[in-house]
């Protein structure tokens, strides 16, 4: 789900570090490449405007390059995977990946925004079998209807989500090990749980549905009751339930941020704790989570805002 945020973005940009400044830090060559990450920076700030406009402002500049060249690779491979079940042609979706790896062996690439992000792995020796690992994860999204179980949702995250996680985490030179990762995979879950529910009537209606058929068995619930928007006793449980499960999501995240390195809690924490801010106002939806809106559900807590706010301006004192 897009946010409305060029708003937002626009005064937020006047304030951010110049780009070729960022250029500059994280040392891209002058000539075409600079124009190649100027393109990726563009593709990320146009599906996520309002992520963009804080990024700038707030992540150190010579990260910047690098990561929105690793968003860019991101987003493109999320927008050829993320299509309707019944317009999806998984052909175009390989045939872009078979681009990739070919860049992989060459360094070279029609895509501006994809030559950035190859000059990204190369200078950062990224490993090349995330990257395969994340191309890999994207196909297991096309075409696919749903989770038969809940098992099925946690390999969800490991296949498709963490594999971009840890190429977004070497783009910030953030070094690699088993408590980072475990705070990105509950983030991530968190994440993944409140949009699976934000975006639930869309999705359905796209032809797929992200509770699991276990969970629907469970509560005597069928497909055909969430894509008809019943109000009943029966489907305001299940979604009760899985917000319920979100909710739990959320808990072991922040309980494992607290553990992680600094860099990881700065680059983490904010979208956690908005996205905690739009769980709170889904809680109280009900069958209305089954009726499409443009609008997001936000029930603000300042308390939790303040303190995490606070707390990634302490992470961001300490990172260069």
């Amino acid at each position: 789900m897009t946010a409305p945020g060029l708003p937002l973005l626009r005064r937020l940009l006047p304030q951010a570090t110049p780009w070729q400044y960022t250029l500059n830090l994280a040392e891209i060559p002058r000539g075409r490449l600079r124009d190649d990450y100027t393109a990726a920076s563009a593709l990320a700030a146009r599906r996520y405007p309002a992520l963009y406009g804080a990024a700038r402002l707030l992540i150190p500049p010579a990260w910047q390059p690098h990561l929105f060249a690793g968003g860019a690779f991101a987003v493109y491979a999320d927008c050829l995977a993320d299509v309707p079940v019944h317009q999806c042609d998984p052909a175009v979706f390989h045939a872009w990946a078979e681009q990739v790896r070919q860049g992989l062996d060459t360094g070279r690439a029609e895509q501006s925004f994809l030559r950035a992000f190859l000059y990204t792995v190369q200078v950062l020796s990224i490993d090349h079998a995330d990257v395969h690992a994340a191309l890999a994860g994207q196909a297991v999204r096309t075409g696919l209807t749903g989770y038969a179980t809940e098992q099925d949702h946690h390999d969800h995250i490991e296949l498709t989500v963490m594999p971009g996680a840890r190429v977004m985490l070497a783009a910030c030179r953030i070094p690699p090990c088993h408590r980072n990762e475990t705070a990105m995979r509950l983030c991530l879950d968190a994440g993944q749980r409140w949009d699976d529910l934000a975006d639930l009537a869309a999705d359905l209606r796209r032809g797929f549905l992200t509770i699991p058929e276990t969970d629907l068995l469970h509560f005597h619930v069928t497909r055909g009751d969430l894509e008809a928007g019943r109000d009943t006793p029966a489907v305001r449980a299940l979604l009760a339930h899985a917000c319920g499960k979100a909710r739990a999501a959320f808990d072991a995240a922040r309980a494992a941020l607290d553990d992680a390195d600094p860099a990881v809690q700065f680059l983490t924490r904010p979208v956690l704790m908005l996205t905690a801010q739009g769980l709170r106002g889904l809680e109280h939806q009900g069958a209305a989570l089954l009726r499409p809106s443009r609008l997001w559900s936000f029930r603000l807590s300042p308390t939790e805002l303040i303190g995490g706010t606070l707390r990634t301006l302490h992470h961001r004192l300490h990172l260069t």
